[in-house]
């Protein structure tokens, strides 16, 4: 059954997590028992755990080394049969050139030349609908909604 109104407030989760490989991995494990609990889907769970992991390491891996405060503000409201996401920080500003969407890096002509990264950004196009990004008093503000 989808997320709804009769199990789950407005404002389902929120957190202020600090920037770091460790914090963003125990947080994606209290959001996923958190929607668990509430009887948010499987499938649902699991894409907003492949796409907020990739969001959240994303903020620590490469815009808050390069400045900025060292925390990640998260709110996810699940309404309507969907999760509505929105990530604030106040590391560097996000490149351009990802929201418009991405392709998959180039795979080579044999398993060894498959890439080790370069997958991220394509995944989450993949799965996030209506991604908006501003970059608004030195902050980032990316959100983005996921549906079954």
């Amino acid at each position: 059954m989808p997320c709804a109104a009769r199990t789950l407030p407005d404002a389902a989760l929120s957190a202020r997590i600090p920037a770091t490989a460790d914090a963003v991995r125990v947080e994606l494990m209290r959001i996923q028992e958190t929607f668990r609990r509430h009887g948010v889907p499987e499938g649902l769970r699991a894409d907003l755990a492949i796409v907020l992991g990739e969001v959240l390491n994303n903020i620590v891996e490469h815009a808050i080394p390069r400045g900025g405060e060292k925390w990640i503000e998260l709110a996810v409201t699940c309404a309507a049969g969907r999760l509505q996401v929105e990530t604030v920080d106040k590391g560097a500003p996000l490149p351009p050139q990802l929201l418009g969407g991405a392709a998959l890096p180039d795979m080579g002509d044999t398993p060894l030349d498959l890439p080790e990264g370069g997958f991220g950004w394509f995944i989450i196009h993949a799965l996030a609908r209506d991604m908006t990004y501003e970059r608004a008093g030195g902050r980032n503000h990316l959100s983005f909604f996921l549906q079954e």
